[in-house]
């Protein structure tokens, strides 16, 4: 039985720190050429101590022209996706832009904040990976204007193996996208834009913007757009290191589109803190 959770709620929000990047691109939701499922940003790093962790966090945070977080700390290990606009990392008395479609991940400890010192609007997707008493964030300066969380979701771990990673993907779903995959790992997913239409093991249902599931591995899902537009999706994974994540769709050519799911023209580099 999947868990399924809306959160539509807003609130403040911290973030990771990071100290460097690497350049890469998101792919707009108007931009043409649109395959039946296509990847348009992505990022991998190991998981930090995996057989520890006991939860794992989804967040789409948006970021206001001028907002920042808190000063603040993680309890467990965070890892960022810039989806839109740039945002800014500050730490130690550093800053570290990163623009739509970098990555990064760091542990706990390390006193930072994150901001948009753009013109434009900002989109972060966060996930964080928290043992069992794990705070997910301690606020040590408050800021006066905070970005704000438009979904969070949160779902339980079964033992992670020692070995394993964590993937963020953004995946664009165009009209009359079908296709049925068994998943590897544990997968958690948001739906960003638009609806879509899940069946995970036996129950099936329409997921609309904000809304969100998760399935352990050995999960059949079957994902279907039924729109006349395109969906966007926030799907998070944890697999075994090497395991490509998504990929089990093309096992299954009956039941997808015409064109191929392999086409993956835009996906982040990525880049991990090493202390």
């Amino acid at each position: 039985m999947p868990n399924s959770r809306n959160y539509t709620r807003r609130r403040i929000l911290s973030i990771a720190i990071a100290t460097a990047a690497s350049p890469a691109s998101v792919l707009s939701l108007d931009a043409g050429g649109l395959s039946d499922r296509r990847i348009v940003a992505e990022s991998r790093f190991d998981v930090a101590s995996a057989p520890l962790q006991a939860e794992v966090v989804q967040l789409v945070v948006d970021f206001p022209p001028g907002a920042w977080t808190s000063w603040h700390t993680h309890g467990g290990q965070a890892i960022n996706l810039v989806l839109e606009g740039e945002i800014t990392l500050r730490h130690a008395g550093m800053e570290h832009p990163h623009r739509a479609g970098q990555a990064w991940t760091d542990s706990s400890g390390e006193v930072h904040a994150a901001g948009n010192t753009g013109r434009g609007e900002a989109r972060l997707l966060t996930n964080f990976l928290l043992p069992p008493g794990c705070a997910q964030t301690t606020a040590v300066l408050e800021s006066p204007f905070e970005p704000t969380i438009a979904c969070e979701v949160r779902f339980p771990l079964s033992a992670l193996p020692a070995e394993t990673e964590i993937v963020q993907q953004v995946a664009d779903l165009a009209p009359s996208w079908r296709a049925q995959r068994a998943s590897v790992g544990f997968t958690a997913n948001i739906v960003i834009a638009s609806e879509v239409t899940y069946q995970i093991g036996g129950e099936r249902k329409v997921y609309q913007p904000g809304e969100a599931w998760s399935a352990p591995a050995g999960t059949l899902l079957g994902e279907e757009n039924r729109s006349a537009g395109t969906a966007r999706v926030f799907t998070t994974y944890l697999l075994p290191r090497g395991t490509l994540a998504g990929s089990e769709a093309c096992r299954f050519p009956a039941l997808r589109s015409k064109q191929s799911c392999r086409r993956r023209p835009f996906i982040a580099r990525r880049y991990e803190i090493r202390r």
